[in-house]
């Protein structure tokens, strides 16, 4: 409790911390955020003995949720839709009452993935939102008091966490979806370049909120995100049948924005990136968003309870709910607000350096691009840095790419000291040109080609050499940096 609130010189921000004390400590009256018994619930790795009730009380809530009517809260197709739905469909046979963007229902096109930026914080936050109060629905559906969402443990060193839950690969269960990858329905488990992804070593080096936010959002997230939907399909010759839009195409529903949210396992794979991220927060190097960080970059808060009842939260109240949340991981306790330090600065403030001309990646490696950072920069010895990676595209890229600062180009290696973090482009077609781009919300241009942008942690130095590297062969696609920027 001490360490909270120590260094904290912003008399408002220390009122609205003791304040929040207070209704942890003594239940201060008028305190928001949802209410409580005091129960915890525990999140069980899907193939443990322990999850098994989990699982069968899912697929039964899902059962009711996918015959409810699509404008119901608390059906199946309104849940999806609140992560995204496709901006324009021609005969929508699950939903007659969407068909494009005016058609939108309340909360609907509510996830963080698009180029507004707000993702840098908004990722981990809204997500953890959206499952827990998907968890309560299918408690209420299911009749199962002490119902828990399930995590996948693919990150897990256990092969058998790495295959699909039989549930989910058995098409008679409502937990079952065929417009995923074909190797996981037939019982085989995650394998390829994707488990380079899966390292999680690097990621656990973050010292920064912002930076662990958009580094896991790329991996384990995005590359799950792009496997499970296409299986990394370099070429593009996998087809599905899309049962959201109708169209057939290399991406299954997992591998896009607009459609991940419609597949069950979206949320075992979403309740694991939470555990990741509660890890993370538990160690030593692990912060938690700030009330400053939630308030510089609004963003909608709206979901449904279990009654289908509209709900919407404050910056305040999301912050309050972060630390109180009712449930622990089978290996991952939550910890509430008094066992937990707040991060009280962002790495990245100061521009240092910059390249200027763009590289295509054409190979399996790049050049390495050289950023000194200029002279007098440093205003005070910094030991982390931030590097900033803008790229472009015409084609979305597949599959996993590596990022490299001062490495030996002859042997990348992910535990190296030298390895950033992944690329991986899951959301960036999201919102391109072309698409409907209500509120400013198309990904931004770079000599008339669309960006990503990706943020790296590392260890600061004299002068930074910047390499990408494509672990599966060589690079398919158009893809080129556009601008590396090293920040302190």
């Amino acid at each position: 409790m001490i360490y909270l609130f120590k260094k904290i010189s912003n008399m408002k921000n220390l009122l609205f911390k003791l304040s929040l004390l207070l209704c942890l400590v003594i239940g201060l009256s008028g305190c928001t955020g949802p209410k409580s018994d005091g129960k915890r619930y525990v999140r069980y790795e899907m193939h443990s003995s322990a999850a098994q009730p989990h699982i069968e009380a899912m697929e039964r809530a899902m059962q009711i949720m996918r015959i409810k009517n699509c404008i119901d809260p608390v059906s199946w197709y309104y849940q999806g839709a609140i992560h995204w739905v496709p901006d324009t469909i021609v005969k929508n046979s699950l939903c007659d009452a969407y068909h494009t963007p005016a058609d939108l229902r309340e909360a609907w096109d509510n996830c963080t993935h698009t180029p507004s930026g707000k993702e840098k914080i908004h990722f981990l936050v809204w997500h953890r939102l959206y499952i827990y109060h998907f968890e309560k629905i299918v408690r209420a559906l299911s009749g199962y008091k002490d119902f828990a969402l399930p995590y996948w443990g693919y990150t897990d060193f256990e092969v058998s966490h790495k295959r699909l839950h039989e549930k989910f690969r058995d098409p008679s269960s409502s937990l079952y979806e065929s417009c995923r990858f074909d190797s996981l329905n037939r019982g085989y488990p995650v394998s390829g370049e994707i488990e380079r992804a899966l390292y999680l070593g690097k990621l656990f080096d973050c010292t920064d909120y912002r930076t662990f936010n958009l580094q896991i959002n790329a991996a384990p997230h995005g590359a799950m995100h792009d496997y499970v939907g296409a299986g990394n399909d370099v070429s593009g010759t996998l087809q599905f049948k899309n049962p959201i839009t109708g169209t057939v195409s290399n991406t299954g529903l997992m591998g896009w924005v607009p459609t991940a949210g419609f597949d069950p396992i979206f949320w075992m794979h979403h309740s694991n990136i939470d555990r990741i991220w509660q890890q993370w927060t538990n160690s030593r190097n692990g912060q938690m968003v700030t009330l400053e960080e939630l308030k510089s970059a609004p963003w909608p808060y709206v979901f449904f309870d279990e009654n289908g009842k509209r709900v919407e939260y404050t910056p305040e109240q999301v912050l309050e709910i972060l630390y109180t949340m009712d449930y622990d991981f089978d290996d991952t306790r939550v910890q509430p607000i008094k066992d937990q330090p707040l991060k009280l600065k962002s790495l990245g403030q100061t521009v240092v350096g910059q390249s200027s001309t763009p590289i295509k990646v054409n190979d399996q490696i790049t050049d390495a691009v050289t950023i000194k950072p200029r002279v007098g920069a440093k205003a005070k010895p910094v030991d982390r840095a931030i590097i900033e990676i803008v790229v472009s595209f015409t084609k979305v890229p597949r599959g996993v790419y590596e990022v490299y600062v001062n490495g030996d180009k002859a042997s990348p290696d992910i535990t190296s000291e030298s390895f950033a973090g992944f690329m991986t482009f899951f959301g960036s077609d999201h919102k391109m040109p072309g698409e409907s781009c209500e509120k400013g919300c198309c990904r931004p241009l770079k000599n008339g080609r669309p960006t990503f942008t990706f943020e790296y942690e590392i260890p600061a130095s004299e002068k930074y050499e910047v390499f990408v590297y494509k672990y599966n062969g060589r690079h398919i696609g158009d893809l080129q940096i556009e601008t590396i920027t090293v920040k302190h």
